[in-house]
């Protein structure tokens, strides 16, 4: 049962109190401002978030189950620890977002801005990430797993422990930047960009590549069993 309808929710939210564990699921809460909520740990699930505006909210565990999100403003928002599945994020604002520790299934993200967000120990798969700046994000054993990575920047990272095991990176960059520990196998790569980067034991089993470029880039202890690379720029 609700103890929280679309009125009274934005009246608890706008006073500034927390509303945490609490059961929301199915609210039409479109159009609301509800930046800086704190609903942590709450059932989100079916609800509609078209035009809602979550700046620098704490979602965190969230249930997040068919829930829609359309134009909706996450901004700075905290999403750690939520599983997200089947999702068009595109319409969204993402700048500075936390996905840290979430699961991402069959997500989609295109022509989006994610400079510097926190991505660290999240697992995106079989998702799509397409024209995305990730300039300085943290994707520390950030884990793309079966994805198509497609005309993205990804400089001045930190990919230490970082998965891209089977996934397609097509036209993307990841100029200086750590991939200590970082594994691409099985990945498929066309003209890709890994200049003045670290790459220390890095595991490129069974990668197929096609223009390489990896000039000014430290390496040591790589792993290329296996791997086939056509036009290596170094």
């Amino acid at each position: 049962m609700n103890l929280f309808d679309r009125d009274k929710l934005y009246e608890a939210i706008s006073m500034g109190t927390p509303v945490e564990g609490e059961y929301l699921k199915g609210l039409d809460l479109s159009g609301l401002d509800l930046g800086g909520a704190n609903l942590r740990g709450s059932d989100l699930s079916k609800t509609n978030l078209t035009d809602t505006n979550f700046e620098e909210s704490h979602l965190e565990r969230t249930i997040l189950e068919d829930t829609i999100f359309k134009n909706t403003n996450l901004s700075g928002t905290h999403l750690s620890e939520v599983t997200l599945k089947d999702v068009d994020l595109s319409t969204c604002n993402l700048n500075r977002i936390t996905f840290m520790n979430s699961h991402l299934a069959r997500i989609t993200i295109s022509d989006k801005e994610l400079r510097k967000a926190n991505l660290d120990g999240a697992t995106f798969i079989h998702s799509t990430l397409k024209n995305i700046d990730l300039t300085g994000a943290r994707l520390r054993k950030t884990k793309f797993l079966f994805c198509l990575i497609e005309n993205c920047i990804v400089d001045e990272c930190d990919l230490t422990e970082a998965n891209f095991g089977l996934s397609y990176i097509v036209h993307t960059s990841l100029n200086k930047s750590n991939l200590t520990l970082a594994s691409l196998t099985g990945a498929v790569m066309e003209d890709v960009r890994i200049t003045n980067s670290l790459l220390d034991r890095v595991d490129l089993t069974l990668i197929q590549a096609r223009t390489l470029d990896i000039t000014g880039s430290k390496q040591q202890g790589l792993i290329v069993e296996r791997s086939r690379v056509h036009g290596l720029i170094k």
